[in-house]
């Protein structure tokens, strides 16, 4: 019987003011917010026309779009500080107040009925808000995400403020507005130093940053002077583009930098010239002990060599290995109970702390390109053959299907041919490995270096103990789930089991593209009221229990039996998890 477990959600009582930073935002307005303006005014025009008020319309709608021109174009005149001071001042006001009333109105169904233009209404430092639920891992990040990079407006609404305050004042509004605009000016400066860097062309800017105990989210864009390059789309609609390999980051709580890799980016293009994206670095990948996993590597291998084990020897094979040992199955976890050595004794275990400097150094950008321009050689024609020859002349088939009717020595061999072909290959074309691929990528060089502050969010993060295990204790520990996603804490050092999370509608949980972890979910829309964890032998999870789910008619199966009691049945352990969503 599954165990039900209620979470107790951390509330909290933010006021989002997201929606009145962008309605007050002064920014360029692309062509297609012109052209919307522009029929919004021809509207205003037609209306006035129809009811004989054509003139004194006609000299409103020229100052609106003076106005309109001055706020597109990020200039500002001078500041009212005063009151009306006459009851004809008054109506003037409020006939201005009844035109703006109207432009917005049919300015407004413009925008509604061309959501195309709704979209490309630049968001200043708000990449995660632009890319919206394009991401994998999407949700409402500003609740939660520290901006890095200024808006050209706030320094507009600071003089506004400072001036209201002055009391109405001109000259003393118009000293204090020159001075808080040069110390803005020098922020921007020191900000734009900081978190925008161009080289050769290429503008990488850090849009936003956020960290909870699950991974760290930060967004950014990419623009070129030239347009950018043609980039394979992935089966979800997305540019396959990622930070080199080379690309390091340094966190001020640790000893040694790391490389970045798997560095995938989530995002979208903007336009031609413009990409933004989200690099999400898992929590796991920031707490690595690199010199305690290498002294502890050291050590292993020496007592691997003392048992008459070469891990360089071209015939080594975790098989043998577990065998020489007297192990089932190969584990670095279970060495000592072999008399080995054991990874609490060099790997520290590190905790990522509330607030902590990160030093990024991205060497290059790298991304795929589309199939039609891919030139990677094949494997030449003679190396097959030489393959094919040597499994023959050692009765090994080459069919796939007959893979596992073959003895463990013909797999061996089979292993030791296959490795010498692509040797070979290599040999001919280096440039062929991955991430130094002349023939199917393309690469834009540079060194763009930041440091990013960083503070830990936390709000709205539960974790709880679940134990979703077997007789051993093997199995789902713990979930963890923050705004936007919910991971499971694995222990199985055979990998005997996989696990699978379901939501409150009985659907698997997407992964969001992004985690490289199979025990990664991104909550997105999904209905998380409860969701079901299920512990199942992997192997037929893979080869029975998966399929059920993901076949074309489980709509119709689904009547009879459903995945999750299919679950129900078939799986190790189980647990029915609640989340209170009470506000």
């Amino acid at each position: 019987m599954a165990k039900k477990l209620d979470f107790d959600k951390e509330k909290n009582n933010r006021n989002d003011n997201v929606i009145e930073e962008i309605m007050q935002a002064d920014f360029p307005l692309p062509k297609q917010a012109e052209d919307a303006k522009n029929e919004a005014f021809s509207r205003i025009r037609e209306m006035a026309a129809a009811s004989g008020h054509t003139e004194n319309t006609e000299n409103m709608v020229q100052r609106l779009q003076e106005k309109s021109t001055e706020k597109s174009t990020g200039s500002s005149g001078k500041k009212s500080t005063g009151t009306a001071k006459s009851h004809k001042k008054f109506k003037t006001v409020y006939k201005t107040a009844l035109g703006l009333t109207a432009a917005a109105a049919v300015f407004s169904t413009v925008c509604i009925t061309n959501p195309a233009f709704a979209e490309n209404i630049p968001l200043v430092g708000n990449v995660f808000k632009q890319l919206g639920n394009s991401m994998g891992f999407y949700g409402d990040y500003s609740k939660y995400a520290k901006q890095l990079t200024d808006s050209a407006e706030d320094g507009e609404l600071a003089d506004t403020d400072e001036s209201q305050e002055d009391g109405g004042n001109p000259q003393s509004a118009q000293a204090e507005d020159q001075n808080t605009t040069e110390n803005n000016n020098a922020d921007k400066t020191k900000d734009n130093e900081s978190y925008s860097k161009t080289v050769d062309g290429t503008t990488v800017t850090l849009s936003e940053v956020y960290c909870n105990e699950m991974a760290l989210y930060l967004s950014m864009t990419i623009h070129t002077e030239d347009k950018f390059p043609d980039t394979f789309i992935t089966p979800d609609g997305k540019p396959n583009i990622k930070l080199s390999e080379n690309s390091t980051v340094k966190y001020d709580y640790m000893d040694e930098k790391s490389n970045l890799f798997n560095a995938y980016l989530d995002g979208k293009m903007l336009d031609d010239n413009t990409y933004a994206g989200v690099l999400r670095i898992p929590v796991e990948d920031m707490t690595v002990d690199e010199a305690g996993w290498t002294k502890f590597y050291e050590v292993r291998n020496a007592f691997f060599k003392e048992k008459g084990i070469d891990v360089d020897s071209e015939d080594f094979s975790f098989d043998k290995l577990a065998q020489t040992l007297g192990m089932d199955e190969y584990s670095d976890e279970k060495l000592p109970q072999v008399g080995g050595p054991a990874i609490s004794d060099y790997v520290k275990d590190i905790k990522v702390p509330d607030r902590f400097t990160m030093e990024m150094d991205l060497k290059d950008i790298v991304g795929t390109l589309p199939d039609d321009q891919d030139t990677t050689p094949d494997i030449p024609q003679d190396l097959r053959d030489e393959y094919n020859q040597k499994m023959a002349e050692h009765g090994i088939s080459t069919d796939d299907a007959d893979y596992e009717s073959l003895t463990e020595e013909q797999k061996d061999l089979e292993h030791q041919f296959f490795t010498e072909m692509w040797n070979e290959y290599f040999e001919r074309y280096p440039e062929a490995i991955e991430g130094n691929n002349r023939y199917n990528s393309w690469t834009l060089k540079g060194d763009w270096k930041f440091n990013v502050d960083v503070e830990k969010n936390t709000s709205d993060t539960v974790k709880k103990d679940v134990n979703v295990v077997d007789e051993n204790g093997d199995g789902v520990l713990s979930i963890t789930k923050t705004p936007f996603e919910i991971t499971m804490k694995m222990q199985d050092p055979e990998a005997k089991y996989f696990a699978v999370m379901l939501d409150a509608n009985g659907d698997i949980m997407p992964y969001g593209g992004v985690s490289n972890s199979n025990n990664t979910y991104a909550i997105q829309d999904r209905d998380i009221s409860t969701v079901y964890i299920y512990l199942c032998d992997y192997y037929e999870y893979m080869d029975e229990l998966k399929g059920y789910y993901w076949s074309d008619d489980y709509e119709e199966k689904a009547k009879t039996k459903t995945f999750k009691q299919l679950l129900d049945e078939r799986a190790v352990a189980s647990a029915e998890v609640h989340f209170d969503t009470d506000k």
